[in-house]
């Protein structure tokens, strides 16, 4: 008989989990979150202290190479900026010689490689103008390519 009388003790002990301290607990948990949120979420006082970086968008010419090769110019379509250079450059067996299309929408006297690029040699050429410009292999009018300068 003694046995149901210590059960029976520890039963009736203090109640260790009491639910009012639980919530309580809870509430202040909850109160010193939104107590956090409230400070770090302030951004007035950050927004002054943290200096405006606007980044310079710096319009440096590019360099772009057309290469030729098995009677192809590649690539046959070419976008670039005023103040972009193309270089022609040559990886057939034979000489070439890229001339501006009479017939194009533009056409740039000066755009020509005066003579044949022998192979592995290249022309280059600067695009001060926009515009849409073609030009051709003057050994092989067939040949074909466009620049289109924005």
């Amino acid at each position: 008989m003694f046995e149901p009388k210590l059960i029976s003790a520890i039963k009736n002990g203090p109640d260790r989990h009491n639910p009012a301290v639980f919530w309580v607990l809870i509430i202040m948990m909850l109160l010193l979150l939104a107590g956090a949120i409230q400070i770090m979420g302030d951004t007035r006082n950050l927004s002054s202290n943290i200096p405006t970086v606007t980044p310079e968008i710096t319009k440096e010419p590019r360099f772009y190479t057309v290469i030729y090769k098995s009677g192809v110019f590649s690539p046959t379509n070419l976008r670039i900026r005023a103040g972009d250079t193309v270089r022609f450059k040559n990886e057939s067996f034979f000489g070439i010689r890229v001339i501006a299309d009479i017939q194009g929408v533009s056409k740039i006297p000066l755009f020509d490689s005066v003579g044949d690029i022998p192979q592995g040699s290249y022309f280059s050429y600067t695009f001060s103008e926009k515009g849409i410009f073609g030009y051709y292999n003057d050994k092989k009018n067939e040949e074909v390519g466009t620049i289109i300068v924005r």
